[in-house]
């Protein structure tokens, strides 16, 4: 038997005879699976997909992924039935990321073909001419089973499997719990966080002495999925049965999890911990009743945390026949070290004289997150008499050149706006988000120069700067702009409600991370720059109390022509037709971008004119882009110089082959002549044949073409 529990044949194949009983792809005996939603495409005119029905509309990432959104479930996987899918590897690919689920592709030099599935025997057993066939892909060569390939969402991408078993072209379904391999222990995951819970374990390293289990609290109880796609909530008890193949006995099993924010659900989970503990005979570890386990990126390595934020020390759940103690600490920093391993050393801090303790690896532990920050002059300001209430923000970046504790920062209050509250900026994020109630302060990551930054504007290719409290989540050697924001000036990203472009799905749901949106930073004041030593403290490296913030669309190789993403697209459906001049004796098409006009230029010697079809949001429109932005003065962009040049649209390079070339003029007797005997084609074939040395013939001048 192989590992999803069908016979092996005797020719090495699992599944399929090594020459399969094969016939070309007919949707009538097509096998469905469960849960994987198949789209059939074609080659079309120049090599680009098209739908089989529909053969006049080739697709671009967008048609592909509208196409799913309209048929398929929400959670399900898309498979593309299309002989060489890897040859559209880019495509695919942004089409996994629209759609924040794996794409399987067929490999290049494949053929699509329907095939008998020989796993199953006895008189019931399929033939070539009765019942559902398995689409396989063949090499084109050899004519054998070749693997689909699978896609990932670019920005969730791992090493690690997807939700189907891919093997010899079949792909079938897992079954039991769902369950990703982690260094040292396994994560649990369901249909719905499969994708973000995938990546997310990818990024844990190897401990040292203790088994991580990643599960979500649901209800008093531990949430637990199938590859049937049901979900359930199991007890302690259940839970150490599905874990029966790790080695807990007397071993430390550290939670990755997040506690429920409900008092009763906190106390049912408790005792389910117990449980868990009492029948697995291991020390389980859990942050605070409340609190949850956070990711350290930089570290590879799980922090806990209180209900209020502030870093904490793990809580131990003994069982009652415990043998000895435990091997592990739980270090003030909020982490689980090996006590036999661990030495601790003191360091002298240079900013105040104060004694900090820190691990054998020369990492310094941190001060207490619940330990005021230390003022001007190396003295702690009093503490608040009411242990609930966070002290508030203490100034920095005053001209002292003092060190700063890489603490996190206070929590704001909450509130929800109404859906009448001023536009927040992005178009997709719509009103009534949950906002600062109060007055709080973050950290943002630069990238590049902090002084730049300051002074032109934090560069970035969205509406929106993401901000967050703990600084030790930033690498170290990173540039920090620490921010003062006014309330309603930040939405915390665990609460947003919006469907958000899948280019950054990654951090929705990121605890202590905020986002600050474009229409919003007239709230938003630097208070100073600070860089991460990557020993727990901020070093101060720009003075910048009272300056705005601002975003600067740059750097434009990661931007259209230094827009943001964010912008208006043109057409808004359809195919539309619009314009372009060229240079008659250069070769190529420009880098980067080209501009589009609406309505044919006057004529200017030396030049080609195209007429181009463009489908639908293929480019941006410069002027309702420009409108657009009018409204978010904190936004720098090349917007403005390109309206003021007359530019009416902007097409990206990645689209120059799907604009298809329709007519041709060269500038002749003060207007525009007709090519002949030009041969409409993709944008860049076309052009690298009007683009030569000797002028091709033209029409005589008519009325429609001057």
């Amino acid at each position: 038997m192989n590992g999803l529990g069908r016979t092996v044949e005797p020719m090495g194949g699992n599944g399929l005879d090594r020459v399969p009983a094969t016939r070309r792809f007919d949707p009538r005996r097509h096998r469905r699976i469960a849960g994987l939603y198949d789209l059939w495409l074609a080659p079309g005119a120049g090599g680009r997909l098209v739908v089989p029905t529909a053969p006049g509309r080739p697709l671009d990432a967008r048609a592909v992924a509208t196409l799913v959104r309209h048929g398929a479930d929400a959670a399900q996987d898309v498979r593309i039935l299309a002989d060489d899918g890897a040859r559209h590897l880019d495509l695919f690919t942004e089409v996994a990321g629209l759609l924040g689920h794996d794409v399987l592709v067929s490999p290049d030099g494949s053929d699509i073909r329907h095939a008998v599935d020989r796993s199953a025997t006895g008189p019931t057993r399929p033939t070539a001419d009765s019942g559902p066939l398995d689409a396989v892909p063949l090499d084109r060569v050899t004519r054998q089973p070749m693997d689909w390939l699978v896609l990932q969402p670019p920005d969730l991408a791992t090493s690690l499997p997807g939700w189907f078993a891919v093997d010899d072209g079949l792909v079938r379904p897992r079954t039991g719990v769902v369950g990703l391999p982690l260094p040292d222990g396994l994560a649990l995951a369901t249909r719905a966080d499969f994708v973000t819970r995938r990546a997310t374990a990818h990024r844990l390293g190897a401990s040292s002495g203790v088994v991580t289990v990643a599960v979500t609290a649901r209800s008093g109880g531990f949430l637990v999925g199938t590859y049937s796609g049901t979900q359930d909530v199991h007890s302690g008890g259940q839970l150490a049965a599905l874990l029966g193949d790790l080695p807990l006995y007397g071993a430390d099993l550290r939670l990755w999890l997040t506690w429920p924010s409900d008092a009763d659900e906190q106390a049912r989970l408790v005792a389910e911990v117990v449980e868990l503990a009492e029948t697995t005979g291991a020390t389980v570890w859990t942050p605070p009743a409340g609190g949850r386990a956070e990711l350290i990126d930089d570290r590879r390595d799980l922090r806990a945390f209180d209900p209020t934020g502030a870093v904490a020390a793990w809580q131990a759940h003994r069982p009652r026949y415990a043998d000895g103690p435990s091997t592990l600490d739980a270090t003030p920093e909020g982490l689980l070290v090996s006590r036999r391993d661990r030495e601790r050393i003191v360091v002298a801090s240079p900013a105040a004289g104060a004694v900090d303790t820190g691990s054998a690896d020369g990492h310094p532990g941190p001060a207490r997150a619940d330990d005021p920050a230390p003022g001007p002059d190396g003295t702690s300001p009093p503490r608040s008499a009411d242990p609930a209430d966070p002290a508030p923000p203490t100034p920095v970046g005053d001209g002292t050149g003092a060190e700063q504790p890489a603490v996190p920062l206070p929590r704001p209050a909450l509130v929800t706006e109404s859906r009448r509250a001023a536009d927040y900026g992005p178009p997709w994020l719509r009103r009534g988000q949950q906002v600062n109630a109060e007055t709080f302060e973050a950290y943002v990551l630069v990238e590049g120069d902090p002084a730049r930054a300051v002074g032109d504007g934090l560069p970035g290719v969205e509406l929106f700067v993401p901000a967050f409290l703990d600084p030790r989540s930033a690498p170290a050697g990173s540039e920090l702009l620490r921010v003062r924001i006014s309330p309603g000036g930040a939405i915390p990203m665990a609460v947003l409600r919006a469907h958000v472009p899948a280019r950054f799905k990654y951090v929705l749901g990121s605890p202590d991370t905020y986002l600050l949106p474009a229409a919003r930073l007239d709230r938003v004041r630097l208070v100073g720059g600070f860089r991460c030593d990557g020993f727990s403290r901020l070093l101060p490296t720009v003075d910048a109390d009272g300056e705005p913030l601002r975003i600067r669309a740059a750097p434009t190789n990661r931007s259209v022509a230094g827009l943001p993403n964010d912008v208006r697209r043109w057409p808004g459906f359809g195919t539309r037709q619009a314009y372009a001049l060229l240079p008659a004796r250069s070769r190529g098409l420009p880098r980067g971008w080209l501009p589009l006009y609406q309505q044919r230029p006057v004529a200017r010697p030396g030049r080609l004119l195209v007429e181009v079809r463009v489908p639908a949001g293929r480019t941006v429109d410069v002027g309702a882009t420009h409108t657009m932005l009018a409204g978010l003065p904190l936004v720098r962009s090349r917007v403005d110089r390109l309206h003021r040049a007359g530019v009416d649209l902007v097409l990206a390079s990645r689209s120059y082959d799907r604009i298809v070339v329709q007519r041709a003029f060269r500038a002749q007797g003060g207007g525009w002549q007709r090519i002949a005997e030009f041969t409409p084609g993709p944008l860049p074939s076309a052009v690298a044949g009007l683009q030569s040395a000797v002028p091709p013939r033209v029409d005589p001048p008519s009325t429609g073409d001057t």
